[in-house]
């Protein structure tokens, strides 16, 4: 695997980040339609 630019992993990480975050507002606002994750 290419060795990556320096300035590229913090902007993956934030990438990452975002998608993260995007991914559990959804799940916490869908949770309650989903069994076992009633709140």
């Amino acid at each position: 695997m290419p060795s990556m630019p320096d300035d590229l992993l913090p902007f993956l990480a934030g990438v990452a980040l975002f998608v993260v975050y995007l991914c559990w507002s959804a799940a916490t606002e869908m949770g309650t339609r989903w069994p076992g994750r009633r709140k």
